[in-house]
């Protein structure tokens, strides 16, 4: 009896199930709900941090007589022009793409194998995904003008920054878009280079943004814009008062921008409808082996053998057993002998994805040779080279030790493991870049005759400190990946860069106290004020240690932590 009535009840809930329609609002309350707690509104506090180090950099620069122009609030509306120009695009395309890598970390809640079109469910997230944009864009422009209030500056131009917060929602939602696009290409790997190729575009175009045939390059039309809504050059200089730039017309940026961002969102759309739980399952196979703690996954696979037990009628289904594969880690752990950690992490750190990197910056640096004069590489590899690359040992390193960190420190403790790949690391890092640092300085003059200047260039001070400054950033990296997250070790490098450029990349607020924010940007201000660069090694090797220690301290949490 039970077995007719078990078949029937099964086909009547399929049908009923079937003439259910999941809405549009019903899905994105779904997606509120799986996006709490995560980088989808985590990045609000990203953009909250760069607009109180905005109020503050406006103020320190007035203050000690800097800057002498001045508009409304301090020229904050200037120093935004980094949110446009560096910040934006890569927070963007890493959010959309750590919104996907949710997914599939999750498996969909559960939700890929329901009775919803999957474009319906990237349509959602994408909603979503704007909502957060806009947040996004009042915490921007919120604080300035607040701050405005109180000091009694008045609401100031209310039209240009609600249009720049207006054109910077449609700019972000777009690389949101566009991220989650890059992510069913890339998968993982997109997380970490999807920031990379956004700051390049976002620096491409405020470089290009005042040509006349901007039109035809569209990196220049999500930086056109924002120009005179700010009052701003490409360089963030202020505007003068008879400027070409103040005249641009803004719809023709608005509606290219707008075509880029529904390009975007097609693309999205279109990817979801085939981004199933078990979709690409061989690209992601083939991608992981080039991540940090991806090979282990691939490698770390098991096979299932069905037996059946002599209790078991004849024919009853067998029980299935995984037999676990010999992997190289297995493999190791069964040769006797002592156990060395630095052996052991030269086995597991990501060499190939270090050397392929090594090889771009190398080449990269060959070209602005070829191309340019020795200054424009020497500034390219101390604020962008040096700390990149840091940073990116640091985030991988711990991206390898992550998925057995549990494992590894009940065998050897935190401080041996993390000793390890730190003096790993520096053995691979330190010749790259003193490689790198030699490729700059061919054809350059890096001595003096003259008795009143010091003996050697400013590319040598730069060259002695930059151990210390890689150290510094690698170290501080891994911490904070190791002891929160690492998107959130992701946005603190892409704040730090941006405060580096702002800056070490300028003589003027270089030679004031703000050098001291910029730690990032220590190897350029070492470089053009050689008398520091003594005090730069001692607080570079100092936050460094600090760093690891607080890392080693938090080895525990970080092995119990989701």
């Amino acid at each position: 009896m039970s077995t007719v009535v078990q078949p029937q009840t099964r086909v009547k809930a399929q049908g009923t199930a079937a003439k259910v329609r999941v809405g549009l609002w019903d899905l994105v309350r779904a997606e509120l709900t799986r996006s709490r707690r995560t980088f989808t509104w985590g990045v609000i506090g990203a953009t909250l941090i760069f607009t109180v180090h905005t109020i503050i950099l406006a103020n320190a620069s007035i203050s000690s007589g800097v800057v002498t122009e001045l508009q409304w609030n301090g020229n904050a509306l200037a120093w935004m022009h980094m949110y446009a120009g560096g910040f934006a695009v890569p927070l963007g395309l890493l959010t959309g793409a750590m919104a996907q890598w949710r997914e599939q970390r999750w498996r969909q809640g559960g939700t890929a194998w329901r009775a919803v079109a999957p474009r319906r469910v990237a349509g959602a997230r994408l909603v979503v995904l704007s909502l957060s944009a806009l947040v996004c864009q009042v915490a921007l422009v919120a604080p300035v003008v607040g701050h405005a209030l109180i000091v009694g500056n008045g609401w100031g131009p209310w039209d240009r920054y609600l249009l720049f917060a207006t054109y910077m929602w449609i700019v972000v939602t777009g690389a949101c878009a566009w991220g989650m696009a890059a992510f069913h290409v890339l998968r993982v790997v997109s997380v970490g280079v999807a920031p990379v190729l956004g700051f390049v575009w976002s620096v491409a175009g405020v470089v290009q943004a005042e040509r006349s045939d901007w039109w035809m390059l569209p990196w220049a039309w999500t930086a056109r814009v924002p120009l005179p809504l700010l009052g701003v050059h490409g360089s963030s200089v202020l505007l003068e008062a008879d400027s070409p730039v103040w005249g641009y017309p803004l719809l023709p940026g608005f509606l290219l921008t707008i075509g880029l961002t529904l390009a975007g969102v097609g693309l999205a759309v279109l990817c979801g409808a085939s981004g199933g739980a078990g979709a690409s399952a061989s690209s992601v196979s083939r991608l992981s082996r080039l991540l940090p703690g991806g090979r282990d996954a691939v490698d770390d696979q098991s096979e299932t053998v069905s037996v059946q037990s002599p209790e078991q009628a004849p024919g009853a289904r067998p029980q299935s057993i995984p037999i676990r594969r010999a992997t190289p880690t297995t493999r190791m752990a069964r040769v006797p002998g002592p156990r060395s950690a630095v052996l052991a992490m030269a086995g597991v750190l990501p060499w190939i994805v270090w050397a392929v990197l090594a090889v771009l910056l190398l080449a990269f640096l060959g070209i602005l040779h070829i191309v340019y004069p020795p200054g424009y590489g020497q500034s390219f590899l101390e604020l962008m080279g040096v700390p990149v690359a840091a940073a990116l040992v640091g985030i991988t390193v711990w991206g390898r030790l992550q998925p057995a960190w549990r494992a590894l420190i009940t065998r050897r403790g935190a401080g041996a493991i993390l000793t390890s790949v730190a003096v790993l690391s520096g053995f691979f890092l330190i010749p790259v870049l003193g490689a790198s640092w030699v490729m700059t300085v061919l054809g350059d003059t890096l001595t003096r005759t003259d008795p009143t200047l010091p003996a050697v260039t400013g590319p040598v001070y730069g060259f002695m400190v930059m151990p210390a400054v890689a150290f510094m950033i690698a170290a501080v990296s891994l911490a904070v990946a190791l002891s929160t997250r690492i998107v959130v070790a992701i946005v603190l490098n892409i704040i730090l860069v941006i405060m580096g450029l702002l800056i070490g990349g300028n003589e003027v607020l270089a030679a004031t106290w703000l050098w001291r924010l910029a730690p990032w940007g220590w190897m350029s201000i070492a470089h053009q004020f050689p008398e520091r660069w003594l005090m730069i090694v001692v607080l570079s090797l100092l936050i460094g240690s600090v760093a690891m220690g607080t890392a080693a301290l938090g080895a525990r949490r970080a092995a119990i932590r989701d």
